[in-house]
C-alpha cells in the first residue's frame, strides 16, 4: 500500500510488504534492485565502524613482523622483506583512511579498495614466504603469516562475502603460483593447495554466515522502522479520527441538549414534562457514552498531559459528591466521605475527579451497595483514596479482568442504562497517565474497595471552589457566530427564551460587517467557522478592529489543551460541546456582569 512506503537512506522507496518478502529470499545474497543498495550503505556504515581496531591490528601486526624480520632475518634479505612490508604497509593506510568514510565514498569503491589492498597485503606476506625459501634461511618460515592475512580479509574486514573470497582464492593461487614457479616439489606445492584451498572454502563460508547475518539484522531494522513509521501513522489518523469526532459528533449533541432544554421551559403538561425528561436523560446518556469512548481514545494514543497543581481535597471530594446525590438518592445508596479538611493534594483536579467519578459510578450502578463512601488516608507523602462499597464484591478471578474495556460482569444485557465498560479501563489508563499506584480488594459478597495514591500538596486558606449562587433571569444583548444552522438556532431560541437579545451571524464577515452597525455586550462565537479564520481570530480581529472589546467566549467540540490555553491567554472563556443548558446560563450570566 502507498501509505505503507519508507524513504530508505539511498533515496528509493520501498514498503513494508516489499520488506516482508525479502525475508526468505537472500540465501544467494541478494536482495531486490530496490533494497540491494540501501543494504551496501549500511554494510559499508558496519564495515566503517570496525575501521579503527582493523587499524590498529594490522598496523601492529605489520610493525611486529618487521621487527621480527630486522632480528632474525640477514641483512640482504631483510632490506627485501622490509621494502616490501613497507609498501604494503602505505597501501593498507591509504585503503584504511579513503574506504571508511561513510557517507562520502561509494559503498563499491570503497569495498573495491578494502579488496586491493587485502589482495596486496596477502601478495607482499607471498613474496616474503617465496624470497625466504630462496634465502634457505636456517629457520624456516611458514605459512603462518599467510593465515592471518587470510582471517582478516574473511572475518575482521567486514567485506561483501563474494569480495572476500575472490580477494583470497587470488591471494592463494597467487602463493601456488610462485611456488610452483621457484621449483617446489610436487608435494610441496599439492600439500600448500590443499591447505590453503580448504582454508579458504571455510573461511568463505564464514564469510557467507557473516553476510547472510547482516542481511538479516538489516532487515528487523527496517521492518522495525516499518513498523515504527506505520504506528506513527495510526496514531497520527486515531488523532485526526478523535478530532473529526470530537467535533462532529458533539455538534448535534449540543443542539439537542439546548432544543431539549428549551422545550422543557415551554411545555405545561405534567406528562409532556416527564417525556422531555426522559428524553433529557438519554442526551445525558448519549453524551456520556461518547466522552467515554473519546476519552480512552485520546488517552490511549497519549493525547492527555496532566495539568498539576495544589487544591484542597475535603471540599472538592464534597463538591464531586453532591453532583451524585441525586443519582444515588434514587436508587437508595447513601453516600459518604471520610476526608481530613487539613488534607490537600497536587494533582489534575479534571483527571483526578474523571478517576474518583468513574470508580463511584461503577460502585453506584454496578455493586448493588447500599453505602459507598470515599475514605482518605494519611501515608508518608501522599493520601491513599479509597471508594468503597458494601456490594456484591467481586471475585479473585474478575479483579483484573473488570480493567478490560468494554467489559460489564453483570449487564449480558449490555442495555446501555449501565454504560458501555469503559469507566474502570480509563480509570487503569488514568493512573497510569499520572503514575499513581493503585489496586483493587474484594471478596465475593462482602463489597470492594478501590484504592490509588496521590502526592501531598499545599493546604490552601481559601475554598477552591465558592459556592455559586443561581444565576437570576438574563436582560442583555448578545452576538451569536455559528456557522451550524441547527446550533446557532438552539442557541438562540434558548438565549433568547431566557430574556436576551440575539443577533446571529453565520461567519466571520458576516459578523464583522453586523458588528460595525449594532452594539452588543457579549460575544459567543463557535471556534470552527467557515473559511480561514476561525472563532478566536475573529475576537481578535475585532478587537484590533476596535468593533468590539467586551467578554467573549468560545464555544467549541475541540478539547485539546493547545486551544484551551490560547483562549486563557487572550482571556476568553472556554464552553465546551454538547453546553449543558445550566453552564451556558451561568457563563453568560457572568460575561454579562463584567461587561456592565
Amino acid at each position: 500500500m502507498m501509505s505503507d512506503m519508507r524513504l530508505t537512506s539511498a533515496g528509493a522507496v520501498v514498503d513494508e510488504p516489499a520488506l516482508l518478502g525479502q525475508a526468505r529470499g537472500f540465501a544467494r545474497l541478494r536482495f531486490s534492485a530496490q533494497l540491494e543498495p540501501d543494504f551496501q550503505l549500511y554494510l559499508h556504515g558496519k564495515m566503517c565502524a570496525r575501521a579503527k581496531i582493523v587499524a590498529i591490528s594490522s598496523i601492529a601486526f605489520m610493525l611486529f613482523f618487521m621487527l621480527l624480520d630486522i632480528i632474525y632475518l640477514p641483512d640482504w634479505v631483510r632490506n627485501y622483506t622490509l621494502s616490501v612490508r613497507g609498501v604494503a604497509l602505505m597501501v593498507m593506510i591509504f585503503a584504511l583512511f579513503y574506504a571508511n568514510r561513510a557517507g562520502r565514498v561509494a559503498p563499491y569503491r570503497a569495498f573495491a579498495v578494502s579488496t586491493f589492498a587485502y589482495f596486496c597485503t596477502g601478495l607482499m606476506v607471498a613474496m616474503v614466504i617465496i624470497a625466504a625459501r630462496l634465502a634457505d634461511l636456517p629457520i624456516r618460515i611458514t605459512h603462518d603469516g599467510l593465515y592471518v592475512v587470510l582471517l582478516s580479509g574473511m572475518f575482521l574486514l567486514g567485506l561483501p562475502m563474494r569480495h572476500a573470497t575472490v580477494g583470497s582464492l587470488a591471494i592463494v593461487v597467487v602463493y601456488l603460483l610462485a611456488e610452483y614457479g621457484i621449483g617446489s616439489s610436487r608435494s610441496t606445492v599439492i600439500s600448500s593447495s590443499i591447505y590453503l584451498i580448504n582454508f579458504t572454502l571455510m573461511g568463505a563460508f564464514g564469510a557467507y554466515l557473516y553476510e547472510y547475518m547482516q542481511r538479516r539484522a538489516y532487515l528487523n531494522e527496517k521492518l522495525l522502522e516499518a513498523a515504527r513509521s506505520r504506528a506513527e501513522r495510526e496514531s497520527q489518523s486515531k488523532t485526526r479520527f478523535l478530532a473529526t469526532a470530537s467535533h462532529d459528533l458533539r455538534q448535534p449533541l449540543h443542539a439537542m441538549s439546548l432544543f431539549i432544554q428549551h422545550l422543557y421551559e415551554q411545555v405545561d403538561s405534567p406528562e409532556a414534562n416527564k417525556t422531555v425528561a426522559k428524553l433529557s436523560d438519554s442526551t445525558q446518556l448519549l453524551q456520556a457514552m461518547l466522552n467515554s469512548l473519546l476519552d480512552i481514545s485520546r488517552l490511549s494514543v497519549g493525547m492527555v498531559r496532566a495539568q498539576r497543581r495544589s487544591f484542597n481535597l475535603a471540599p472538592w471530594l464534597r463538591q464531586l459528591l453532591d453532583s451524585l446525590e441525586p443519582f444515588a438518592a434514587r436508587r437508595n445508596i447513601r453516600l459518604q466521605l471520610e476526608c481530613n479538611k487539613a488534607y490537600a493534594v497536587s494533582s489534575d483536579p479534571v483527571l483526578l475527579e474523571r478517576l474518583i467519578r468513574n470508580y463511584l459510578n461503577n460502585a453506584l450502578i454496578h455493586a448493588d451497595a447500599s453505602t459507598v463512601s470515599i475514605e482518605v488516608q494519611r501515608l508518608d507523602n501522599s493520601l491513599r483514596i479509597s471508594v468503597v462499597d458494601d456490594g456484591c464484591g467481586l471475585a479473585e478471578a474478575d479483579q483484573e479482568r473488570i480493567f478490560e474495556e468494554f467489559t460489564q460482569l453483570r449487564n449480558p444485557a449490555r442495555t446501555l442504562d449501565k454504560g458501555v465498560g469503559l469507566g474502570l479501563s480509563i480509570c487503569r489508563q488514568i493512573v497510569h497517565l499520572l503514575k499513581y499506584p493503585s489496586g483493587v480488594s474484594s471478596v465475593a459478597g462482602e463489597g470492594a474497595l478501590f484504592w490509588f495514591e496521590v502526592p501531598l500538596g499545599e493546604w490552601q486558606a481559601q475554598p477552591d471552589t465558592p459556592t455559586q449562587a443561581q444565576a437570576p433571569a438574563l436582560n442583555g444583548r448578545i452576538a451569536l457566530i455559528e456557522n451550524d444552522r441547527i446550533s446557532r438556532e438552539a442557541m438562540q431560541t434558548l438565549l433568547s427564551s431566557w430574556g436576551c437579545i440575539v443577533w446571529a451571524f453565520e461567519s466571520a464577515d458576516e459578523a464583522i460587517d453586523g458588528l460595525n452597525s449594532i452594539d452588543v455586550d457579549v460575544l459567543l462565537t463557535d471556534y470552527r467557522l467557515e473559511g480561514d479564520s476561525d472563532g478566536l481570530d475573529l475576537i481578535r480581529a475585532l478587537r484590533d478592529q476596535a468593533i468590539f472589546a467586551g467578554p467573549a467566549a468560545l464555544v467549541t467540540a475541540d478539547t485539546s489543551e493547545e486551544l484551551g490555553e490560547s483562549a486563557r491567554l487572550a482571556d476568553v472563556e472556554v464552553l465546551y460541546k454538547p453546553v449543558l443548558p445550566a453552564r451556558l446560563r451561568r457563563v453568560v450570566h457572568k460575561l454579562l456582569s463584567l461587561s456592565k
